[in-house]
């Protein structure tokens, strides 16, 4: 492996905010009146804030080690909390905005108070109704290579404290809550990038979500994934948002091309390293001779594989200490034709320890049928799976992913730490008659299945970032459940994200569809701090009982049980034959409890020969307990598709 060493480099231009409150009428001069935290009338207040701004107006200055300026732009906005927590407002810069970007206004009609030490969330896109609320994530990034810092506006988190006080300027020190890694990469000649992971094999993990009031973790993630879109050249510069974090192991860098193969890179430091908020950190990724070089580069599932046991001594695959290692593509055949055989490895431990690229003409994947599942535990290690993986519906295999079929009654699986860069081509072909039976299609995994009774199974840190294309079908037979992450998923999903795009063209009994998941199953299903960024496309989507639409949703397509802290980023667009449901979070929830769950944005121009039932949260809720939800875009009213008089229940902690 090549070795490439992180140079921390000048710290971002902190943003410190100095202004003063008052009225919109009054000048410096004038004497200011302040709105009493009982009076419930509203005033326009105004705050003047300096050197401050988001990241997408940063310019790289070269002569200050590496330094990013930053500058406020028109629209930025930042939401203020009463110290008692029960009251916000939002601060915008008016348009037109004229000035340097170094010093702004900033307006808002207030009822906050006086004399109280407020905290300031930036940006207000990502502030949640309460401050105890907010929380920073990192999860579901894509960079546009025309506008390559353009995407880290969403993830420039900043935080402060605003002293409000009758008769004096207010100081608003603003500071940074991300560090950014900047990545120069060169591939190839014709090679472009698509995708940059990082993983680490440190305890620790990289820190992916953590809570704004006392920044404390609320997940960690073996690996952290970007999509590359619109990239032309072998030459790029990518540039990641991280929270801060302290690793003691060497951190790897995957960068997937867009010759389907996966170039690695190992990024070394002495002692432990962590990343501070506010700075900038420099890697050069160069790939000159893979030969003399060293570098990694994935390995070859062709049509031509050959399966090869992997080391089986000293009671390997008994522990997760211990686990059986598949380190190249003939393990990886060897896995699946034993599977197939019959051998589910119940309560084995499985460890990934390279990636793999797939050019074989079709795809088997681990576990083809209830009768042949996959039983055991897998960790990717933060691997990629990058090429293609294609298949088609038969008597044999019915479900498909690089999954197939997962299953295990005795006790907790985990399925954790994969990347899926390949893209997914599925047919559901013409089967004859009609059938109610569950079919899962999905880039980890189609089908995990568990009863209610049975120990949970867990698909955690897995991402995907390749194009899905499923098509054809017979209308009455079967329900079809399409996901990212699963398509039909009796599981618990945490920490998971996808960021590709979902072409379906397909046609059943009932169909659904979802960024993550497109059903979920049981009551006990979780599905937690998800992030979907990914497109799906509905083409002439078609299912034939009329009970249920089509169902199609950011996060879920159908969802009972719980959902909390997920976020939706990405798009629905398209026709479909028959109505359908559509939701930022999910399509249809029942006997559901959706806790703190947030949709960001309106993309959604479907349209249907039927109806179309559209809630910026959930399609239609049914029998659903949705609590007091993050700040969505659009009014409450246009929340929930069906019931747009609905108010959020109060809620629940102790149920998270």
């Amino acid at each position: 492996m090549k070795t490439s060493i992180f140079a921390k480099t000048g710290r971002l231009f902190l943003p410190i905010a100095i202004g003063l409150l008052i009225l919109s009428a009054c000048s410096q001069n004038d004497e200011v009146s302040f709105v009493d935290d009982n009076d419930k009338t509203l005033e326009i207040m105004t705050i003047v804030a300096t050197q401050g701004g988001a990241l997408t107006r940063m310019t790289h200055d070269d002569t200050d080690n590496h330094g990013l300026i930053v500058k406020w732009t028109e629209n930025d906005a930042f939401r203020v909390y009463s110290s008692n927590d029960t009251k916000s407002t939002t601060f915008a810069i008016p348009s037109p905005y004229v000035g340097n970007g170094k010093i702004a206004e900033f307006k808002a009609e207030s009822n906050i108070g006086v004399s109280i030490d407020a905290n300031a969330f930036f940006p207000d896109s990502r502030a949640e109704k309460k401050w105890a609320d907010c929380y920073f994530s990192v999860l579901g990034q894509i960079q546009d290579a025309s506008k390559p810092r353009a995407h880290l506006a969403d993830y420039n988190f900043m935080t402060a404290i605003v002293t409000f006080a009758s008769t004096s300027i207010i100081t608003i020190n603003f500071l940074h809550k991300i560090a950014v890694l900047k990545f120069m990469v060169t591939l190839p000649t014709d090679v472009s990038p698509k995708s940059i992971s990082l993983s680490t094999q440190d305890e620790a993990g990289i820190v992916v979500a953590q809570k704004a009031s006392d920044e404390s973790i609320l997940a960690t993630a073996k690996q952290l994934t970007m999509s590359i879109v619109n990239a032309t050249s072998n030459e790029h510069t990518a540039y990641m948002a991280i929270l801060p974090s302290t690793l003691s192991q060497q951190l790897a860098v995957a960068v997937t091309g867009s010759d389907g193969m996966v170039y690695n890179y190992t990024v070394s430091f002495d002692g432990d390293f962590s990343y501070e908020a506010g700075r900038v950190y420099n890697s050069k990724l160069t790939l000159k001779n893979i030969v003399e070089e060293g570098y990694g580069i994935a390995s070859e599932f062709d049509n031509d594989v050959a399966g090869v046991t992997w080391d089986q001594s000293d009671d390997k695959g008994s522990t997760e200490d211990n686990p059986y290692l598949i380190e190249n593509a003939s393990h990886l055949k060897y896995l699946i034709e034993q599977v197939e055989a019959g051998e589910a490895y119940l309560d084995k431990y499985f460890k990934l320890t390279t990636d793999i690229k797939v050019t074989a003409n079709t795809w088997t994947p681990i576990g083809i049928s209830s009768s042949k599942p996959f039983s055991g535990n897998f960790d990717g290690g933060g691997h990629t799976i990058s090429g293609e993986l294609k298949g088609a519906f038969s008597n044999d295999i019915q479900h498909f992913g690089f999954w197939g079929y997962v299953r295990n009654n005795s006790n907790a699986t985990l399925i954790q730490n994969l990347h899926i860069a390949a893209n997914v081509t599925w047919s559901f072909g013409s089967p004859e008659g009609a059938s109610n039976s569950e079919f899962g299609v999905g880039g980890v995994a189609g089908y995990i299945y568990m009863t209610s009774t049975d120990v949970p199974i867990t698909v955690r840190n897995c991402t995907i970032s390749g194009e899905m294309q499923i098509s054809d079908g017979s209308l009455g037979y079967g329900y079809l459940g399409i996901g990212g992450i699963v398509g039909n998923a009796s599981s618990h999903i945490q920490n998971c994200s996808a960021t590709g795009k979902t072409n379906v063209n397909c046609k059943g009994g009932i169909v659904r569809i979802g960024g993550i998941i497109g059903k979920a199953t049981l009551l006990t299903n979780e599905t937690k701090y998800c992030v979907n960024s990914s497109s799906i496309i509905l083409s002439d989507t078609e299912r034939s009982n009329t009970n249920y639409s089509v169902m199609v949703g950011g996060i879920a397509g159908y969802h009972p049980g719980k959902v909390l802290g997920c976020c939706n980023q990405g798009s629905i667009s398209g026709n479909s034959l028959s109505s359908v449901d559509i939701g930022g979070i999910v399509g249809m929830t029942e006997l559901a409890n959706c806790h703190f769950n947030r949709n960001l944005t309106k993309d959604f121009n479907t349209t249907s020969n039927g109806t179309v039932r559209l809630g910026y949260l959930i399609g239609f809720a049914k029998n659903s307990t949705v609590y007091s939800c993050n700040e969505s875009v659009g009014d409450q009213s246009e929340w929930i598709g069906s019931n747009p008089a609905w108010t959020p229940a109060t809620d629940d902690e102790s149920a998270h």
